[in-house]
């Protein structure tokens, strides 16, 4: 992948993901103001994410025929409309609701198609390197995402988050065209049938692998930043909201750190080795954090957990391309990233479940359990043929 275009790309990945993450900071402040319970100010958040698993595949099938190049120029710009449209009918609650459904699904074509370039565009010795940078981009917009949401919400109010969202989109979207199309090859699709393409990736034990791991990490990921630490941090050990934030935001620095060092990885000890360890890390993690009583005792574990799920991510996209043939790299990816989207939306809920059902200490320990059975699943497949070396 040629520097200038790698550098238009990963800008973008920074501007779209902040603009994303930000005003879904925002989201539940402004569904509490409109007079919605606790329970349910989560909503745009879930439908959002009913939208990127829609997309998901959709997405791998449109990669398949049409340049990524193309389809990033067509997510971004769906974006930026439904967001601007989103500025004239925010106090009506369907449409509201509608347009992060939507969003939801143009975040994931980004996310998908930009994945695909990085790899299409990159020589087969660097290819770990470039999904990690663009991986490291979409965890410093996610980081800064946050920070820039509380501004413009303190500033405007929560009624302004579809503004947050819109601006970075802008900005994106200009990185994208003067990124051009790099004279990408045109897609390669296959000549039997797309599902039938699927199912011998699902079929593939390092596929599944590299599926059942994404899910794993994304599972927690979002169950224990958004749901599990923080209620342990404020309920449990009495720690300040403020304290809290600072500590899930250095842990998705080190998640970003996790993401460009296992893409670095992944082209030295291969991808198989960086799955496992990406699990691996977390498992003593959640059981170190029932022990954490301050700051910097809650934090560390937190962080070396996010780390090994950026290990993971990266290592497990690399993995489902490389296991897909040329014509089924598009669809290679959906089935990867709905494993994402589906551990993103069941993440909370099962933390959630867990720590009403056993309470904090027996809740992280099941979690733990949980990471070291999808260890051993997933070692044990990678360790069939074309998987661990």
């Amino acid at each position: 992948m040629q520097v200038s275009a790698i550098v238009f790309f990963v800008l973008a990945a920074i501007f779209q993901a902040s603009g994303s993450s930000g005003a879904a900071m925002l989201a539940p402040f402004f569904m509490k103001a409109q007079g919605f319970s606790a329970a349910l100010v989560g909503i745009p958040l879930v439908i959002n994410g009913l939208g990127r698993i829609s997309s998901d595949l959709l997405s791998g099938l449109l990669a398949t025929y049409f340049s990524s190049w193309s389809l990033l120029v067509v997510a971004l710009a769906v974006s930026l409309a439904a967001s601007v449209l989103g500025l004239f009918v925010h106090d009506i609650m369907p449409l509201f609701l509608s347009i992060w459904a939507v969003l939801g699904f143009s975040e994931a074509m980004f996310s998908l198609c930009l994945r695909k370039t990085a790899f299409d565009q990159s020589p087969s010795s660097q290819q770990g390197k470039a999904q990690g940078l663009v991986a490291s981009a979409a965890g410093i917009g996610f980081t800064l995402g946050p920070v820039l949401g509380g501004l413009v919400g303190t500033r405007w109010g929560a009624e302004a988050l579809f503004f947050m969202y819109a601006l970075p989109q802008v900005l994106a979207l200009v990185f994208i065209l003067f990124a051009g199309s790099y004279r990408a090859s045109k897609p390669l699709a296959s000549s039997a049938p797309l599902w039938s393409e699927g199912r011998k990736l699902l079929r593939r034990p390092p596929f599944l692998a590299a599926c059942l791991a994404m899910f794993q990490a994304f599972l927690f990921l979002a169950g224990v930043t958004r749901i599990a630490f923080p209620f342990l941090a404020v309920t449990g050990r009495g720690l300040s909201l403020q304290a809290v934030g600072t500590i899930v935001g250095i842990s998705r620095l080190t998640d970003t750190f996790g993401r460009f060092i296992g893409g670095w990885l992944c082209d030295r000890i291969g991808t198989a080795r960086v799955i496992l360890a990406g699990v691996l890390i977390g498992v003593p993690m959640f059981l170190s954090e029932i022990y954490g009583t301050g700051f910097l005792s809650l934090s560390i574990p937190l962080s070396l957990m996010t780390m090994g799920f950026g290990f993971t991510n990266v290592g497990s996209i690399t993995c489902a391309l490389e296991s897909a043939g040329e014509g089924a790299k598009g669809v290679a990816l959906g089935l990867a990233r709905a494993s994402n989207s589906a551990g993103t939306i069941l993440g909370p809920l099962l933390a959630g479940l867990l720590i009403e059902g056993f309470g904090y200490e027996g809740g992280f320990f099941a979690m733990a359990l949980i990471s070291l059975a999808a260890f051993f699943l997933v070692w044990h497949l990678l360790r069939r043929p074309a998987g661990l070396s």
